[in-house]
């Protein structure tokens, strides 16, 4: 017999903003999905998209607005519940809920919690709203079914003191045939950022750090590829700096050229001061490139310092750009952990997290 689940999650994977939220659950679940699932993805309405349509076998329903969703989506999980097994909501900065207007079986996702740091990102009264939000999860989910893509993203849980039922860790998987290395590394060498221009993403830091890169590594470049509200930022910050000539704003790419940018590159930073995981690392690992992370929860766990890759701390830039420099001038210790960093990736295969998710839903649903 076919089992039902509504996905709750504020964007789906066709939105213009999705990320690595809506990447995890879409390639996760239409695995599931017409394999003893049949999964429905609930999400906020996006100008030019459907109220409905199937994506990949998944049913996708559009309801709300972008800011209000959340109350949509409460109402509509009410509304409909009977039809479902389980209800999967994705707790990603506002939660919906569901366990105070449902008595249907329920499994929370959790990216990560952006706590303290969401005041880096947004002005006071809306972080205010955000952090109030997230700390109220704690009250109102209590013995519940939890689901966490990192270790670091379970001791946030516990932490916030929230006591669960059940807990699972399904990390992110990756196409581990499609990513590999399409073309050779730059000469001089290219560092790379790629995702949302965001505040909290950090990309300033990257671009803060290259007058001292310049003078460490001669020609290296900095390439940037993604969009976002904080753009205009960085490319003043670039202006302000006098580095113009070697950092270059790509906008969004496709996969194609993601892929290009990573296997061309000799790093790959990623300095977000909060990730759940850090799918771009193994991306990049994939590609024949190791990332320099920030070692802050998440990217902490998606790279083994000194082993698969390097973590630097933010508050540090001239350590970071002593170690950047470091290991681009020690080229046989960089390709011990390029391989180091490929061998770990390819065990990480969207279809191996699917059957770790196929266990957490079955277990949710007999709770």
């Amino acid at each position: 017999m076919t089992k039902k689940i509504l996905l709750i999650n504020w964007r789906d994977i066709k939105n213009p903003e999705a990320g690595g939220a809506e990447l995890y659950f879409h390639e996760i679940f239409k695995r599931l999905n017409a394999n003893g699932y049949e999964v429905t993805v609930l999400a906020h309405r996006v100008k030019g998209l459907p109220d409905e349509e199937v994506i990949d076998g998944m049913r996708t329903v559009r309801i709300g607005s972008k800011f209000l969703f959340n109350y949509s989506a409460f109402f509509y999980a009410k509304k409909h519940e009977k039809e479902y097994d389980l209800i999967v909501e994705d707790l990603n900065k506002i939660p919906f809920f569901t366990p105070l207007g449902t008595k249907a079986k329920r499994l929370h996702m959790v990216m990560h919690f952006f706590r303290k740091s969401i005041f880096r990102e947004t002005f006071f009264p809306l972080a205010l709203y955000v952090y109030l939000m997230e700390r109220a999860v704690a009250l109102f989910y209590k013995n519940e079914n939890f689901l966490a893509i990192s270790e670091s993203t379970k001791e946030e849980i516990d932490d916030m003191g929230i006591r669960y039922k059940k807990m699972f860790l399904v990390e992110p998987g990756i196409d581990t045939e499609y990513f590999h290395p399409t073309e050779a590394k730059a000469n001089p060498p290219v560092i790379s950022f790629i995702g949302r221009l965001m505040k909290y993403k950090n990309a300033q830091f990257v671009i803060q750090a290259m007058p001292r890169l310049k003078e460490l590594i001669p020609g290296i470049q900095l390439q940037i590829a993604g969009s976002g509200d904080y753009r205009p930022e960085l490319e003043k910050l670039t202006k302000d700096l006098g580095v113009t000539d070697s950092v270059q704003f790509l906008g969004r790419v496709s996969e194609d050229e993601k892929r290009n940018l990573l296997s061309r590159s000799s790093l790959f930073i990623n300095p977000s001061f909060k990730e759940g995981w850090g799918i771009n690392n193994i991306e990049a690992n994939l590609c024949g490139t190791i990332s320099m992370s920030n070692n802050v929860a998440g990217l902490k766990d998606s790279v083994i310092d000194g082993e698969t890759g390097i973590l630097y701390e933010n508050d540090n830039p001239e350590g970071f750009c002593e170690k950047a420099a470091a290991i681009l001038h020690a080229p046989e210790r960089l390709h011990t952990l390029e391989a180091n960093a490929k061998k770990r990736a390819l065990g990480m295969s969207w279809d191996a997290m699917a059957e770790k998710m196929k266990v957490a839903v079955d277990s949710a649903m007999e709770s």
